[in-house]
């Protein structure tokens, strides 16, 4: 396929891994209204659910030791195909066929574990590959955006496919999204690279120590976004949370370099507080306009963290700082979900200490930053 020489990042190349990543966003986010979908059927407990999306954040971390060793010993887009056909068809059949909801907790753990290969094989390998160095920083950030866009378009979808179809038929064209991004990769050439000896087991493309005060303060985003899906959300809700991480990805480009990296950051925690707010305020929850301001806020505290990974980076931890990110993000979302489905909303002043905290948190670490 045709390349420019100039710009790599309006490369087909690259425009296919991000195309890539947001059809398997789609695909692993359809799947959360399936699963309550099946579960009930299966008359399980509200919390399987839950525990099957925290099983899916473990499951991301099992493989991360081994990734580096992983992407040298064999061909990274090889890895990225096989970990694909492991998240979609074997984890599908399961779901059909589950006899018991506990069924539900270990097939998505499976999945975790492939995403999270598929994630270092694509995300911090191949996007880089494609890429010039110095436009690597900016392709890292829209590639980021493809999969975040793709995240409540996904669970749109998964109320869609449920809407029209039995659910046995929904998780079978669920994997649609899911061939999708196998074949964008599949027939996408990517440069070779000569094989690195790197030990079986290291923090390499898996886990930035020094990067933990991000962690810390990125948690109230996804934390609030896994409070709002693990509390039930409509198909119509998932459109708002989708059009307000649109707007947030558009302010990006637009006021980047005009509003300043710390200015946006806070503007979204006080969205973060303002949505707290106003989900505890009787009729309000139900009011599309909040949901649209979780999206943005929440889209525009996680870019503008994702930022910051790979600028505190050094130049060969970039594909782990974006791993870090990625594990961080899935990791809060699971929390946030879990605690919604066994509480409910009713811990909104939580919601508020935590959003507050990651707040002074990343305020501390900015002020750090700047007197080093």
């Amino acid at each position: 396929m045709q390349t420019s020489s100039s710009n790599q990042l309006k490369s087909s190349r690259f425009i296919n891994m991000c195309v890539a990543n947001w059809f398997l966003h789609l695909y692993v986010f359809s799947l959360i209204p399936l699963l309550y979908a099946q579960n009930r059927q299966l008359h399980g407990e509200n919390s399987m659910v839950a525990w099957a999306v925290v099983a899916f954040a473990v499951g991301m971390i099992i493989p991360g030791p081994f990734g580096a060793h992983m992407m040298e010993c064999r061909s990274r887009k090889e890895v990225f195909l096989k970990a694909m056909v492991v998240i979609g068809i074997f984890p599908t059949i399961g779901y059909v066929y589950a006899p018991h909801p506990a069924w539900l907790i270990v097939l998505h753990g499976i999945q975790g574990m492939a995403f999270g290969v598929a994630q270092t094989a694509l995300g911090t390998t191949l996007v880089n590959d494609v890429l010039k160095s110095k436009q690597r920083d900016k392709g890292d950030v829209i590639y980021a955006w493809a999969g975040r866009l793709g995240i409540p378009l996904g669970l749109f979808l998964g109320f869609l496919l449920l809407h029209f179809m039995t659910i046995e038929s929904a998780f079978w064209w669920s994997l649609v999204t899911c061939m999708l991004s196998f074949l964008v990769v599949a027939q996408t050439q990517v440069p070779l690279k000569a094989p690195v000896k790197v030990p079986l087991i290291t923090f390499d493309r898996f886990f930035l120590p020094k990067s933990f005060p991000l962690m810390l303060s990125m948690f109230a985003a996804p934390w609030l976004m896994g409070r709002v899906v693990g509390n039930g959300v409509a198909a119509a809700t998932c459109l708002c949370m989708a059009l307000g991480a649109f707007l947030a990805f558009v302010e990006q480009i637009l006021l980047r370099k005009r509003l300043g990296q710390q200015v946006a950051v806070c503007a979204g925690y006080v969205l973060l507080l303002l949505s707290c707010i106003l989900l505890a305020m009787p009729g309000v929850y139900s009011t599309y306009m909040v949901y649209v301001l979780i999206g943005f806020a929440v889209g525009t505290v996680s870019s503008r963290h994702l930022i910051e990974w790979i600028l505190k980076a050094e130049h060969c931890q970039r594909g782990t700082a974006q791993s870090t990110y990625m594990l961080s993000w899935r990791l809060s979302f699971a929390l946030g979900f879990v605690i919604s489905t066994l509480c409910g909303m009713q811990t909104i002043a939580y919601d508020v200490t935590v959003v507050a905290l990651s707040m002074v948190i990343y305020l501390l670490f900015r002020f750090r930053t700047k007197a080093a």
